[in-house]
């Protein structure tokens, strides 16, 4: 499962206004909803739940938020690269400025992995990070995310 199979233009967001954790979580829900004809609050309940067992900030501004969703369903995920940091629990402290929400069909959870484990790699990737935060629009955004 690769990040270019996750995502598609419609849900890579630049310069998006979040003042808070719940906040980004709800547009994330919003967005997934659409992508996945689901309603938008059960997948906010259910990111909430999720982040309750643990936060989902890995550290150096990013989350990485994910929730199983049903098996009949695509995996999908969600960006944003928020305007400002946002307080976020993560365990380094810092405020978060990249969320990438992953939505991930019950029965893919092992494919999952490797998709987590790949996009943990490119983000923790310093220059690969700054070019993500430079990027001016969602375009760009998803082409460097998707290459």
């Amino acid at each position: 499962m690769k990040i270019s199979t996750l995502l598609n233009q419609d849900s890579v967001f630049c310069q998006t206004a979040c003042t808070s954790k719940k906040g980004a979580l709800e547009k994330i829900s919003l967005i997934a909803a659409k992508e996945l004809n689901l309603d938008a609050q059960e997948l906010f309940e259910s990111l909430i739940a999720r982040e309750k067992i643990g936060s989902t900030g890995v550290g150096s501004g990013i989350a990485i938020p994910h929730v199983k969703i049903s098996s009949e369903l695509p995996a999908t995920a969600v960006f944003l690269q928020c305007e400002t940091g946002i307080d976020y629990d993560s365990y380094d402290g810092n405020k978060v400025d990249i969320l990438f929400a992953i939505f991930v069909p019950e029965d893919l959870c092992k494919q999952y992995l490797s998709a987590l484990s790949e996009i943990s790699q490119k983000l923790l990737d310093k220059q690969f990070l700054r070019q993500l935060r430079s990027a001016q629009n969602n375009q760009e955004l998803f082409e460097l995310l998707t290459l």
